[in-house]
């Protein structure tokens, strides 16, 4: 398919500047200056300097609580067993600075001599012998008044607005039975007279309801709002030390308890706390997989400290029919196919190549030659005139004899022989849509794809596109670039869907001829309940766009970007999987510079 990028940063409204146009004239120096550019404005320092711009916007801005409606009442359980007199105080302080005022406070302790509580509001100490945060909630549960309950530990920091942030959350979602936001690192210095100063960085601006993302780590920070009911009935915490609040999550979430989302940062945690440890995580996953009917997943420590990957197993050993469109183009086409065959460990497969009228003898006489050595092999001749992306895989999915169906551009390469059977694996829960995967671009540093998002550059972006694997990212951009997990779209350079799916659907719609199509394709499939899925796990280069004639026909192509905006709206202007604070003019997922 064509370069998203190139297409989606011309459909952006407004002149271009005579700056860029130089750039444009001059491609090499141009590709060089935007990198440069790109890589400045992603910075950890840059993006460090856009949060202190927007923590100080939001100091500016009040929340506001709909007055029609009833506050939510929240139990705020405060744990300072272990702690020093002098944390247990400030941790009570910040508590006490909210300036929410609906909630109650339970303090467990575990000293006869507890933090002295302010009059005048619901408090209460409970003094617990229980060696465990599971056992100290627990005994707390039964006396819990309000609607929902949070518990506070000694590695969490409630700021003044944390409480109201999620009120205004559930204010927007009555029925929700958990609500989260995003968390910061917090580093925490006490001055000489005794006051307290927090310095914030690292902010996660976390994406709406992933299970997937669940999964790969406790992204729901364990400053959450529980339905303090749902928590009695399910029997309360359990005793997983570090893990007590994902496992609860996962719980509830897995019981069909609805999730609520605030864009915000809600809490922090204190630099230097320690992630859930790996015997907990791996228990609590296993846990959660058992209960889903998913025991033989396999469970591995993630690319990022704290994170996890989650593999699922191939059931049986499907067919997997690997179409690809394609004209012309030997050196492309051949470096695609005999990757596919030297670089793939399932053995279960065949390739569809759908040749839009070739006429190179070379790459004639090749379709011979591969078909002689893999009887795997076919080509469906598809010559239609202009070329239709769309319909090309279109016709080689009516072709294909797979179960499984992957869409693979010819000009990717395969770098790691488990890509396909990680594909397939997330394919076949029958909960998932398409399947989409990690593309580099061919220096093996920079992004091309980790997810689509909506609403980006006006219609749709290659999430993270351009980023550099060996620069300093922030730690949003890393969560969401090595992390599995649930995203609206996903292009059809790399995809595994199941047949029956993409039959369901109709396949691509052919008025989406070269472009567009791919996200469309998804936005159908989730129309009907499924999940798409984003997987850092199977990697690909994509040498991007090598095949496609440089005279486009820009009529068409805005037309299409007309078509796709007016069928999909909604979702151009919210993707629940974006959060609202990031930059829509870049892919980066960054936040705007908002000045100073």
């Amino acid at each position: 398919m064509p370069d998203r990028q190139d297409l989606v940063g011309r459909i952006t409204k407004g002149a271009k500047s005579s700056a860029r146009k130089g750039l444009d004239k001059a491609p090499g120096v141009g590709r060089v200056a935007r990198s440069a550019y790109f890589s400045v404005l992603n910075s950890g320092t840059a993006q460090h300097l856009a949060y202190r711009d927007w923590l100080r916007m939001r100091a500016r801005e009040a929340l506001a609580l709909d007055a029609s409606q009833r506050p939510p009442s929240v139990s705020v359980v405060l744990d300072v067993a272990g702690q020093t007199p002098q944390a247990a105080g400030r941790a009570l302080a910040r508590v006490l600075a909210q300036t929410y005022e609906s909630w109650d406070l339970t303090v467990l302790s575990d000293t006869p001599t507890p933090p002295q509580l302010p009059s005048g509001r619901r408090h209460r100490v409970l003094v617990s012998e229980g060696s465990t945060l599971a056992s100290r909630v627990n005994a707390a549960l039964p006396g819990l008044e309000g609607d929902f309950l949070v518990v506070v530990g000694p590695d969490d920091v409630l700021y003044p607005d944390s409480l109201a942030t999620l009120a205004v959350a559930t204010l927007r979602s009555p029925d929700a039975d958990l609500v989260y936001g995003g968390d910061d690192v917090c580093e925490l210095t006490v001055d000489r007279r005794g006051v307290e100063h927090a310095a914030r960085s690292e902010p996660f601006f976390t994406p709406g309801w992933n299970p997937e993302l669940l999964h790969s780590l406790p992204y729901l920070g364990s400053v959450t709002w529980f339905r303090t009911s749902l928590v009695r009935a399910a029997g309360g915490l359990r005793d997983l030390p570090g893990g007590e609040l994902w496992d609860l999550q996962l719980r509830l979430t897995r019981g069909g308890a609805t999730v609520a989302h605030s864009d915000g940062i809600v809490a922090g945690r204190v630099a230097g706390a320690p992630a859930v440890p790996d015997a907990t995580a791996v228990k609590v996953l296993r846990s959660a997989l058992a209960a889903e009917g998913t025991p033989a997943c396999t469970v591995a420590p993630g690319r990022l400290p704290g994170t996890w990957s989650i593999r699922y197993p191939v059931t049986g050993r499907p067919l997997v029919s690997i179409v690809i469109p394609s004209k012309n183009a030997y050196d492309v086409v051949r470096r695609c196919v005999d990757s596919v065959y030297a670089s793939t460990s399932y053995p279960s497969f065949e390739v569809v190549l759908v040749d839009t009228g070739s006429d190179d003898p070379e790459v004639l006489g090749w379709y011979e030659d591969v078909a002689r050595r893999h009887a795997s092999f076919r080509v469906v001749g598809w010559p239609e005139q202009p070329f239709s992306y769309a319909r090309s895989c279109n016709a080689g999915a009516a072709e294909a004899r797979g179960e499984i169906l992957v869409m693979l551009n010819n000009d990717t390469e395969v770098l790691e022989p488990s890509w396909l059977d990680v594909l397939v694996g997330e394919a076949q829960r029958p909960e998932v849509g398409v399947v989409g995967c990690l593309l580099l671009y061919p220096d093996r540093r920079t992004v091309q794809h980790a997810g689509i998002g909506l609403g980006i550059k006006t219609v749709a972006g290659n999430s993270l596109a351009g980023l550099r694997l060996d620069r300093r990212l922030s730690r949003t951009q890393e969560l969401m670039l090595w992390t599995r997990r649930a995203t609206t779209a996903v292009t059809a350079a790399c995809i595994a869907v199941r047949k029956a799916t993409y039959d369901e659907v109709g396949g691509f719609d052919p008025q989406l001829r070269i472009t567009f199509n791919d996200v469309d394709l998804c936005l159908r499939i989730g129309a009907l309940g499924y999940r798409n899925v984003y997987t850092p796990d199977a990697r690909l280069l994509h040498h991007e766009s090598r095949t496609i004639a440089p005279g486009r026909d820009w009529t068409e192509l805005f037309a299409a970007a007309d078509l796709f905006r007016s069928r999909w709206s909604e979702v151009v202007a919210r993707d629940p999987q974006l959060n609202a604070n990031l930059a829509r003019t870049t892919t980066s997922y960054r936040l705007p510079f908002l000045g100073r």
